[in-house]
């Protein structure tokens, strides 16, 4: 169900995604902005999922996970500070960083941030460890892919700070997820019934992530710009 090729295959194939090749760096500035609210709930998230999960190897894992994410110990390093360095590359001001959030997928985020705690910690897992990981990644490579084509991306490449992309879209993250599908796979074979639970876990994040880049692009109005898509 996680397989990473077909998901990727899913995303590379999405027109909306498709879209970021064409679209106005307005446009591109008003999408990435709003996705470092995920980025700052995510890195939350995962401090509460390994509170919940009990002494052992999944634990240590994603707590080296949380680690990293938080910059091994230096805060100019943190995931979600570089990528505001990205946003701030791309022209932007600070207080356009601090731009409303959509006021849906602040409530998404928050549903999960609650999902995490009251289910249990298998679901979490699916939910944050599985969607966080695995998900996000190949679904930010196929962004990537996309937006680095766009010819005002091109014009500027040379001065945009892409340390965040390098770590997401490259072999840290991909080592990251494949390390967590063992970890996973080794935690299956010890205790089957935690599968039930990292499916749901999984199946929502994915409904999750999927509704919450929809809402993204209809706020930039990327429907209308889309063949095949209505207003």
């Amino acid at each position: 169900m996680a397989d990473n090729a077909r998901t990727q295959t899913e995303y590379l194939a999405d027109k909306k995604l498709q879209y970021l090749e064409h679209a106005s760096l307005d446009v591109l500035k008003r999408i990435f902005v709003q996705y470092r609210y995920f980025t700052i709930s995510y890195i939350s998230d995962l401090a509460l999922l390994v509170y919940r999960l009990p002494f052992g190897n999944l634990r240590s894992l994603l707590a080296d996970f949380l680690n990293d994410e938080l910059g091994n110990g230096q805060h100019e390093q943190a995931h979600q500070r570089i990528y505001d360095d990205f946003l701030v590359s791309l022209g932007m001001s600070q207080d356009e960083l601090e731009a409303d959030a959509h006021q849906t997928n602040l409530r998404l985020l928050g549903e999960i941030s609650d999902l995490v705690m009251k289910e249990s910690p298998w679901y979490a897992v699916g939910l944050r460890g599985m969607g966080g990981e695995c998900l996000c990644q190949v679904y930010l490579a196929a962004m990537h892919a996309y937006f680095m084509k766009n010819p005002a991306i091109q014009e500027m490449k040379d001065r945009l700070d892409q340390r965040f992309w390098d770590i997401h879209t490259g072999e840290i993250d991909i080592e990251h997820r494949e390390r967590l599908r063992e970890a996973l796979m080794a935690a299956v074979d010890r205790d089957p019934a935690a599968l039930e639970g990292l499916v749901g876990g999984y199946k929502k994040s994915k409904g999750v992530f999927d509704r919450f880049w929809d809402n993204i692009f209809e706020a930039a109005d990327v429907a209308s710009h889309v063949p095949g898509k209505k207003d």
